[in-house]
């Protein structure tokens, strides 16, 4: 790496380590109020109140880092334009793809991490999140059945029934799906045309069952069963189980070939396993037009290269927002959906980088 580059690079950061810290500040004033009204109220105390807003951080930083890179990259490339510098380099010959390679290269890496908190550290982030919550909230009632009801359980299976009941305890048109202990491969196949939920002893009495041996390749029906496994109450059915916010990315794709051997609807789970990938690499897509605005300068222009960039930050929530939308109303497959603001800000950002002013 030449000094040059080393000079960019540094400044680069410097920016939008300026920009993320002013971003998370805001957003976390924008929650300080809640907490504190849930402390007056005795929902948590004051140390949740603060593990509270720690849990809420890999959110913040996740979707305000778009922002902070192009923030950042617009106030490096603005602050060397307006000192003459990159007229100086343009001048000895280095072209603006070049001088700004580097950049876009540290913006991949930020985007790499993203991914990564993305897909680690943000569902335990929210588990933590929703716990604390919990803690201080009344149960919320849950309805009193519901159709075509799905459950991943405590070990490597997976329930669906057409419908279950929670007062009766009763399910019908069960179907087990088990899974290996890497939870990708599927191993045994069980239906039950009833299933009842023996609160006493706390296991599922499954009737007329079939059980399809993957692995031995070997069928057989049984008239009863029931196995010490299976003992998830009927109200884990009607909770919301399977968020898919709460799943790391490996954890969704096991989970949708489930739901889709099930027949669930997995649009939801599509739909977030698009928007994990995709927006992890906002950061890469917005770094163009940052970098690209902030050469445009002239006396007075700034402020308008600012505003522009901003808007131009915001407009691309507004796609996804819009996009998402379209994709869970049906109208587009949700994970094309998620990519679609990517590909279009992608080439705005090239565009705008071939028309840069230096």
């Amino acid at each position: 790496m030449k000094k040059i580059d080393r000079y960019i690079t540094m400044n680069f950061i410097k920016s939008i380590v300026l920009s993320l810290f002013g971003f998370i500040n805001i957003f976390i004033l924008s929650q300080l109020f809640k907490v504190i009204r849930y402390v007056t109220e005795g929902r948590f105390g004051g140390v949740d109140a603060i593990y509270y807003i720690i849990s809420l951080l890999p959110d913040i930083i996740i979707k305000v880092m778009p922002l902070a890179v192009l923030l950042g990259g617009l106030m490096t490339i603005n602050k060397m334009a307006s000192s003459l510098e990159i007229i100086a380099l343009k001048t000895s010959g280095i072209s603006f793809k070049r001088i700004i390679t580097f950049p876009i290269l540290i913006a991949f890496i930020i985007s790499c991490g993203v991914y990564y908190m993305n897909d680690k550290i943000y569902p335990e982030s929210i588990k933590k999140s929703r716990e604390i919550k919990r803690g201080g909230y009344e149960d919320m009632e849950l309805p009193e059945s519901r159709k075509k009801a799905f459950l991943r359980g405590k070990d490597n299976y997976v329930y669906y029934a057409e419908s279950i009941n929670r007062i009766t305890s009763t399910a019908v048109n069960i179907e087990i799906l088990e899974l290996d202990s890497e939870f990708e491969k599927l191993t045994k196949i069980i239906t039950a045309e009833k299933g009842i939920y023996h609160r006493e002893n706390k296991l599922w009495k499954f009737e007329n069952v079939t059980v399809n041996n993957l692995e031995k390749k070997s069928s057989y029906t049984l008239p009863v069963m029931q196995d010490v496994r299976y003992d998830d109450e009927p109200e884990r059915f009607l909770a919301p189980s399977v968020n898919p916010k709460l799943l790391t990315i490996k954890e969704m794709r096991s989970t949708l070939g489930a739901i889709k051997q099930t027949g669930g609807n997995s649009r939801e789970i599509l739909m977030e396993l698009g928007d994990r990938t995709s927006f992890s690499f906002a950061s890469f897509v917005v770094s163009f037009l940052g970098l690209s605005l902030g050469s445009r300068y002239v006396r007075g222009a700034s402020a308008v290269s600012v505003a522009m960039s901003v808007g131009l930050g915001y407009s691309y929530y507004i796609v996804q927002a819009s996009m998402e939308a379209i994709s869970m109303g049906g109208v587009i497959h949700p994970f094309i959906g998620a990519w679609i603001p990517n590909i279009l800000f992608l080439i705005l950002g090239i565009y705008a980088m071939y028309k840069a002013e230096y």
